[in-house]
């Protein structure tokens, strides 16, 4: 666990200081000379980009590392270089990252390109839209994404993808979205349930509906199964899962109050502290006034389409992929969310009560269940830490 900690620790002070050099940008504009606008500009990039690369250096170096790992290096991979139709199994896309490490070095850096796909997409999305790159990254950790990328590394792709793409929904830029969810299509297929979130914004749902569905969705598990069954059926998507050993009846807990409290306090902010002018998130991100209530809009749904799939982990075989899914977007409405608050004290008192369920959800997740066995880390000279 400790290696975990290391790399945390070092992407946060690089993060801190793309933030920093970023601030001098936009604060001290016209005050200095231009030139010195541009270097501060071009060390925010910098660090920004340092901040990932403790992530990848972690990823890269693993041996035996998350659950897929082995599957992959002991079975699906061999199999798909015998000529063995896996085209049902790895999309093309990733066929293609594999054949290329294959081809170039050997199974080792098939991982490695999966994490610099999957990193070079999620900090896009957080250059692009985090308010607070600092605060997105401590969720990309202790939110467990991270921890999950190392085991469902195809699945993670397509989600660091439809981050990425977010930027389009913003911009209500359908045909670039499109494109942007096919490419994630065919790293995982799954990522087909990301295209009707174009009209998410379109969605307008009052607090007591957010609320009131969720506990209603939870009521109805078993119809609603009835039916994901026979949509599953249909599509080809997931089915495979169902009645399988993944499908056990299991509610994930953790996941289902985590959500319902995060998105009670999301609720409350909305309704009785998003009073200050979301300044930071316009100098930071390309999102603007006129766009910004698409954002909030997409973000919030996504945070009650969350909660919905958290509370129908039961009736969801390997519900955690689909739960991350969603809550993906966490990484950038929290940081977006909580700037908002007007009231310093009672800022900083959200964030750290949101800082410390985080912790509690890493602790219960990684520490205590080990989901994904990301956990002892393993150098690939077989060091363990």
């Amino acid at each position: 666990m400790t290696i975990y900690l290391i790399m945390f620790l070092f992407a946060e002070i690089f993060a801190f200081l793309s933030v920093y050099y970023n601030n001098r940008v936009n604060v001290v504009t016209g005050e200095l000379p231009l030139n010195i606008h541009k270097w501060n500009r071009v060390q925010s990039k910098f660090w920004l980009w340092l901040s990932a690369m403790p992530f990848f250096l972690i990823a890269a170096l693993r041996y035996r590392v998350g659950t897929d790992y082995s599957v992959y290096m002991d079975m699906q991979i061999p199999q798909l270089l015998r000529g063995i139709d896996y085209k049902l199994k790895y999309e093309y896309l990733y066929q293609a990252v594999i054949k290329l490490g294959m081809a170039i070095s050997g199974y080792q850096l098939v991982f490695i390109l999966t994490h610099l796909i999957l990193l070079f997409f999620i900090w896009k999305s957080f250059e692009n839209l985090s308010a607070d790159l600092c605060f997105s990254v401590f969720i990309f950790m202790f939110g467990a994404f991270y921890n999950t990328s190392l085991n469902i590394m195809r699945q993670s792709i397509a989600m660091a993808v439809f981050m990425y793409s977010i930027k389009f929904i913003v911009r209500r830029d359908f045909r670039r979205f499109f494109i942007m969810i096919i490419i994630a299509f065919l790293f995982h297929k799954s990522a087909i349930i990301f295209l009707p979130l174009y009209w998410l914004p379109e969605i307008k749902i009052s607090d007591k509906v957010a609320i009131g569905s969720a506990v209603i969705v939870g009521i109805l598990a078993e119809p609603i199964r009835v039916l994901i069954v026979g949509i599953s059926n249909f599509t080809g998507l997931y089915s495979m899962y169902f009645n399988s050993q993944f499908d056990i009846n299991n509610r994930q807990w953790d996941f289902a109050l985590f959500n319902f409290v995060l998105l009670l306090m999301i609720l409350y902010i909305r309704k009785f502290l998003s009073n200050q002018e979301p300044t930071n998130t316009y100098r930071h991100t390309i999102i603007r006034r006129e766009n910004v209530n698409i954002f909030e809009s997409t973000m919030f749904n996504l945070q009650v389409l969350t909660v919905y799939t958290s509370v129908l982990s039961n009736i969801i075989p390997n519900s955690t992929r689909i739960i991350f899914m969603f809550s993906v977007g966490q990484m950038i409405y929290i940081p977006f969310i909580v700037q908002r608050i007007k009231n310093n004290t009672l800022r900083r008192f959200i964030i750290a009560t949101i800082v410390a369920m985080y912790l509690v959800l890493f602790v219960r997740l990684i520490l205590m269940r080990n989901i994904g066995d990301t956990r002892p880390y393993h150098f690939i000279s077989m060091f363990n830490f």
